[in-house]
């Protein structure tokens, strides 16, 4: 009978919309506030128009690969893209970072579907395997964009 239920388990799909009941409801409120904090710094920052150094508005020292090489790591100008987006400057932010689109992407999904959990009490969970995969595509993605830009790096 186990095999059974775990046959019918996976024929439900990939994404399935499930309640949300006790402390799950938490969680999505914390998630909520992360994305909401993200916004919400990324609205006071001002977007360098450099591309890269807008995180030391928060007090934050220099990347230091930077520093010391001259060429960007794969995090430089992710601050100033997600801030450039926030603020609809939408070129600063493709030439600080592209994977700031990505960032800003997830950002509202998560958010989206917290709100749903905690107003409708459901929310959209993807099955795990498939959600590693996704996360292990997207680091891939910004891993491989970023050993790109450090090797073609022309200031």
């Amino acid at each position: 009978m186990g095999g059974v239920s775990r046959a019918v388990e996976r024929d439900r799909g990939w994404l399935q919309a499930t309640p949300v009941q006790g402390w799950a409801r938490w969680s999505h409120a914390l998630l909520l506030l992360g994305a909401a904090t993200m916004v919400g710094i990324g609205l006071y920052l001002t977007p360098d128009p450099a591309g890269h150094g807008t995180h030391q508005q928060l007090g934050l020292p220099p990347c230091t690969i930077y520093h010391l090489t001259g060429r960007p790591c794969p995090s430089c100008g992710l601050t100033t893209s997600v801030s450039a987006i926030l603020h609809g400057q939408f070129a600063l932010a493709w030439r600080a970072n592209p994977i700031g689109f990505l960032i800003v992407a997830a950002t509202a999904a998560v958010a989206l579907n917290s709100l749903a959990a905690l107003l409708v009490g459901r929310c959209l969970r993807i099955e795990l395997s498939r959600f590693n995969w996704i996360l292990t595509l997207l680091l891939s993605l910004w891993l491989a964009h970023g050993v790109i830009r450090f090797v073609l790096w022309q200031p």
